[in-house]
């Protein structure tokens, strides 16, 4: 019985919500993920050592540290994708705004017509965010690690909906 309590607390809030709207996980039976980052900038000089492959490897490695298998994009491989925004950090400013984001997407049909597909953010049910003001000479460090946290509670919400037999 413990065991099952460690479980049921290792899902998000947003994947617990899913499962109760749907009494499934859209995570169930997901093969593996495919990984991309896009970093959006103010200004192009904004926070430019943080780089877009660098945040895809560390998303990657937590991913996979996860138990969740990183495969090449295709159909039935759910794309999993960060997004970063940095606004700020002027000559004058020592601060940085940064609002992180995370979400799958997967190929789905539609409920009225089966035979019509397209891609849906499967999840987290609402858009997992964080946004924060940060001190710029932090800001990378932060960045990287919520990055990691993201998809540490991806991969938990992951082996929750796919638990090893």
């Amino acid at each position: 019985m413990v065991l099952l309590a460690g479980l049921v607390l290792a899902v998000s809030p947003s994947e617990r919500q899913q499962v109760n709207n749907f009494k499934v996980s859209t995570l169930k039976g997901l093969s593996g993920v495919s990984v991309t980052v896009k970093i959006v900038r103010e200004k192009d000089a904004t926070l430019s050592l943080l780089q877009e492959n660098d945040l895809k490897r560390e998303a990657e490695l937590a991913l996979q540290a996860g138990g969740i298998e990183v495969l090449p994009p295709k159909p039935d491989v759910g794309l999993y994708v960060v997004i970063v925004k940095v606004a700020g950090g002027g000559p004058d400013s020592v601060y940085i705004a940064v609002n992180i984001q995370s979400m799958l997407f997967q190929i789905v049909n539609l409920a009225r017509d089966s035979s019509i597909k397209t891609e849906a953010q499967t999840w987290p049910a609402p858009t997992q965010s964080r946004f924060g003001l940060v001190d710029i000479a932090m800001a990378k460090s932060m960045i990287t690690r919520t990055v990691k946290e993201q998809a540490k509670d991806f991969a938990d919400d992951y082996k929750a909906a796919n638990p090893k037999q």
